[in-house]
């Protein structure tokens, strides 16, 4: 990815304030060109009124657009004059005027319910208010104030327009950001549904995450302030989230970890660590700023590491290694190798050797490959698909996504083809044996 824009690092500022009945903690990026994003986060510790936070909006033409998402319709955008509103719907959307751009998120209330998981309490969170006064409106937030509730609302104030709406594609791949649905991006972090298996898990429960998809959409398609904004506040997040050695938990306790393998929480799952270090190493080449750079080198140093004690080895011509998808500082036994975790963990390192040209990247991605191909069409199932993972038994077994797996092998040979300048055999042959079950069972691969 070039560099398509100029960019300077933003000032980032951070103050927690005692406010009544709780403490309200404020994070501000300052970017050059004059935008400003605000993030607001009050955790409560009594009941009392309210705490409101004021934002000036002009009233000449304002309007607020926002996604709407109808069951058993496509989703599409909806555009409100903020004259004719009294109150905001409870969604993220931009409001526009003919002088001042807004991004704003929906305000929300949850409990935290302990290893970075969240209760939403949707009961709890109240719209935005729009006040009328003779020369501008006035957007009033509310956050309530509850012992043990926490209420966060976040937006982007720009003095140019955020998006291009007239540019239809672009427009189109924001209708299908998510930023409120299925995931929710907090003070903190990158916030995903949780999956039934985790613990804690509530029908309404969230977990942070370490990859971030959202910021992968964003990075792909930088070509607006406010993709180019929100890429580099999720990025600095995601820093500011790495421990120490260079990798990110995943801190709620999977079920079937545990009960399959007696994995702990607070466990290292190496496809949402490897995708986060994508994004970053991504972030380091679009932004030319050292911390991305750095937080991809620490990443890479701590995958090299987790291979080094936690491989099988596979003999072939060359001997190769399958690296076990997930460990714990707590013994436990060793796991299973997923082909799509193997492919991006290869994938990373080589585009870390492309970029950083560190010889033990490309060494670690090679014994890997020689991993996967050195079991050639065992990969294959009866009916033409893949098969999910390797066992320490030397079986295979578990279903296949539709198409993720696909587009990690199509990765791999286009980066295996720039660095040796051929295709990789055994990789096309299960490119071609998942294609041809793709076209059998109707999986179209989704546009990103």
């Amino acid at each position: 990815m070039s560099t398509a824009f100029q960019w300077e690092k933003p000032l980032v500022s951070e103050e927690s304030v005692p406010v009544a009945g709780g403490t309200l903690q404020t994070k501000v990026y300052q970017f050059k060109n004059g935008d400003i994003y605000r993030a607001y986060r009050l955790e409560g510790q009594l009941e009392a009124q309210s705490h409101l936070i004021n934002v000036p909006v002009p009233s000449e033409g304002a309007v607020f657009r926002h996604v709407m998402n109808q069951e058993g319709q496509a989703r599409q955008w909806n555009i409100l004059s903020l004259l004719n509103l009294q109150s905001l719907p409870l969604t993220p959307g931009f409001i526009e005027s003919p002088s001042r751009y807004y991004w704003i998120g929906a305000p929300i209330v949850y409990q935290p319910l302990g290893n970075t998981t969240i209760e939403e309490k949707k009961e709890l969170a109240a719209p935005i208010t729009v006040k009328q006064e003779w020369f501008r409106l006035i957007l009033e937030v509310n956050l309530p104030v509850k012992p043990g509730i926490v209420s966060e609302w976040w937006y982007m104030e720009s003095r140019s327009p955020q998006v291009a709406w007239d540019n239809q594609p672009m427009s189109n791949l924001w209708l299908s950001r998510d930023f409120s649905e299925k995931a929710k991006w907090l003070y903190d972090g990158y916030y995903y549904a949780s999956p039934s298996t985790y613990v804690p898990y509530t029908a309404n429960a969230y977990w942070r995450i370490p990859e971030n998809y959202i910021v992968r959409s964003l990075l792909a398609n930088p070509s607006d302030r406010a993709s180019q904004n929100m890429a580099y506040i999720m990025l600095d997040t995601a820093v500011r989230n790495q421990e120490p050695d260079g990798h990110w938990k995943s801190y709620p306790l999977s079920q079937w970890l545990y009960e399959d393998y007696g994995i702990q929480d607070g466990f290292y799952d190496t496809r949402f660590n490897t995708g986060m270090a994508e994004m970053l190493l991504e972030g380091c080449k679009l932004y030319d700023d050292s911390q991305f750079c750095d937080s991809a080198k620490k990443y890479a140093k701590y995958l090299r590491d987790h291979a080094s004690q936690n491989h099988y080895v596979v003999s072939g011509p060359q001997d190769g290694w399958l690296v076990a998808d997930y460990t714990h500082p707590v013994p436990h036994t060793p796991t299973h190798v997923s082909l799509n975790h193997q492919l991006a963990e290869i994938n990373f390192l080589w585009k870390m050797y492309m970029k950083f040209h560190d010889p033990t990247d490309k060494e670690l991605a090679n014994i890997m490959l020689y991993g996967v191909t050195n079991l050639g069409e065992k990969w294959i199932t009866q009916n033409g698909d893949l098969h999910y993972a390797w066992f320490p038994d030397n079986s295979f077994g578990r279903p296949d996504y539709p198409y993720l797996t696909y587009n990690d092998l199509r990765d791999t040979q286009r980066l295996y083809q720039s660095l040796y300048g051929v295709e990789q055999t055994t990789i096309a042959q299960l490119m071609r044996s998942k294609e041809m079950w793709m076209a059998a069972n109707q999986v179209v691969i989704p546009v990103q």
